[in-house]
């Protein structure tokens, strides 16, 4: 008897990838993958920049609904005192340290979903620690303030702004050096050692032009802005009109303004008003070299803008206009100051 042997049926046979043409796909990928990448960083950008504009848009409206509530706006900050006018100019900060330096957003919690953190800061101070005509020691006196420091507060934060918490954190106001001459003044506080690091913001409340410096009447406060020390502003008094004046913008982290600083970056819970008399250059990317980061103006990571919450509630892209004298820089001013009485061109600044 013959065993038969049944033999498995070859198929054609398949060709397998040369190594020439495996790096030509690799290479075709590459490509592909290089094009595609900027592609991908501009719509995270621009994704970016839709999520800071509502960010600042919340802000607003949030200053819209206090202003409902109270009947005048939040105090820009909670600075030093004058005995003599309490809602008057300001003065040197670093001089005592006896004031609250509150700022802006404390105010503002309630009205940006923050009520819990709100209680907490506030259920160990007195009822009317807040008051912008009462003076009270600073709020790290106060465990309920100083020890909620560190909370983080996503509406407060530009998602461009990689940096979670800047290594020094500081918060910002302007006071009076002569009758026609100021001065900006960081006060910081703290490092990387310190636990918990003050949790940050990109967004600051707008002084005007130079803030308040002369007090009530003074011609030197012609271009003052809606937010200033220990203001009590209804919007209704926003003479230029709501939508023609500045309330908040946009500060980034910025590099040392002196040597042996480190980095600074607005803390929410004392960042008040800032001016913007000195202009709003394109940032230089050197932060390494002292004064060439221009930490005493006003910036963002977006390309090309820095934007701004309008008092009406809607928020601007404006470009960068430079520091020289220009028309530009004119209109920048204009829109910093709430009652100064000037017709500007929005055009002159972006869109």
């Amino acid at each position: 008897m013959r065993a038969s042997v049944r033999l498995p049926r070859r198929g054609p046979e398949r060709p397998g990838f040369t190594l020439i043409e495996l790096l030509v796909v690799i290479a075709i990928i590459a490509i592909l993958i290089g094009l595609l990448l900027p592609a991908v960083q501009k719509i995270r950008e621009a994704a970016n920049r839709m999520k800071c504009s509502n960010n600042l848009k919340q802000i607003a409206l949030g200053v819209h609904n206090y202003e409902s509530t109270h009947g005048y706006m939040p105090p820009g900050f909670l600075g030093a005192y004058d005995t003599a006018t309490p809602y008057g100019r300001d003065s040197n900060p670093t001089a005592t340290y006896d004031d609250q330096h509150v700022g802006v957003f404390v105010y503002l919690l309630p009205y940006i979903e923050q009520d819990n953190l709100y209680r907490l800061l506030t259920a160990g101070v007195p009822a009317d620690y807040l008051d912008p005509a009462k003076k009270y020691p600073g709020f790290w006196n106060y465990p309920s303030f100083f020890n909620n420091r560190g909370a983080q507060i996503p509406t407060l934060v530009c998602p461009s702004d990689q940096a979670k918490s800047a290594p020094w954190d500081a918060w910002f106001t302007t006071y009076r050096s002569s009758a026609t001459g100021f001065t900006i003044t960081i006060i910081s506080w703290g490092d990387d050692t310190e636990s918990p690091v003050f949790g940050r913001t990109n967004y600051i409340g707008i002084a005007g032009r130079s803030g308040l410096q002369g007090g009530p009447g003074s011609t030197a406060d012609t271009y003052k802005g809606a937010l200033y020390n220990r203001s009590k502003e209804p919007l209704g008094t926003m003479g230029d009109g709501t939508s023609n004046t500045f309330l908040f913008g946009e500060y980034e982290t910025k590099g040392p303004p002196a040597a042996g600083w480190r980095n600074v970056s607005p803390a929410w819970m004392t960042a008040g008003m800032f001016p913007v008399a000195w202009g709003l250059d394109p940032k230089p990317q050197d932060w390494a070299t002292p004064g060439k980061d221009r930490w005493y103006q006003l910036g963002s990571k977006h390309a090309g803008v820095v934007q701004f919450a309008m008092g009406d509630g809607s928020v601007r892209r404006v470009r960068y206009i430079g520091g020289a004298a220009s028309v530009g820089l004119d209109n920048y001013n204009f829109a910093a100051g709430a009652n100064d009485g000037r017709v500007q061109d929005m055009s002159q600044l972006g869109n």
